[in-house]
């Protein structure tokens, strides 16, 4: 029975449907087998915290501190992980993290993910005009100008790695 479940992914993937193909890991988040955010997880610390210079590399870790903070607080996947300073860590980060950017604590968490995610995609592109218009929710031009001129975060660099180890310690008992 577990081969079974265990080949369930590249099953699904292999009989894609006329939409095309996909990899394991977007099948799998379609069909809610993966948590979305393990796998940004697991090399968070790695990326580095050091956005010096680079308004995508300050966008993405914006979008990181904000996701997981509010994964923690909300998401059942989330809420009971092994390390019981998880959540405070977080949350700790996320308010260095918009002081930094002078991102008032009344914008909903959901709203500066999303601004920031679409932020760093637009990047990817270089759609300066397209991530500015992604960030208008949480302060246009001037935050990306800031993303850029973010000073050095101990507490989000100490909750990023909070983060990675508690998604690459084995779970035991599985």
């Amino acid at each position: 029975m577990k081969r079974i479940l265990l080949t369930l992914p590249f099953l699904l993937a292999a009989c894609g449907g006329g939409g095309g193909g996909g990899t394991v890991s977007e099948v799998t988040s379609r069909i809610g087998l993966s948590d979305p955010l393990r796998d940004v997880a697991r090399t968070a610390a790695f990326e580095g915290t050091n956005t010096a210079g680079s308004p995508r590399a300050g966008a993405r870790l914006a979008a990181e501190t904000e996701a997981f903070a509010h994964a923690a607080e909300t998401d059942p996947a989330w809420t009971h992980p092994r390390d019981a300073t998880l959540l405070p860590k977080l949350q700790i980060a996320r308010r260095e993290m918009r002081g930094a950017l002078g991102l008032p604590a009344s914008v909903p968490p959901p709203v500066a993910i999303r601004a920031f995610a679409t932020a760093v995609d637009a990047l990817d592109r270089y759609d300066t005009p397209a991530a500015i218009a992604a960030l208008r929710p949480v302060g246009g031009a001037a935050m990306l100008e800031q993303l850029g001129n973010l000073p050095r975060l101990p507490r989000v660099e100490d909750a990023m790695q909070a983060v990675a180890i508690e998604v690459n310690t084995p779970q035991l008992g599985n």
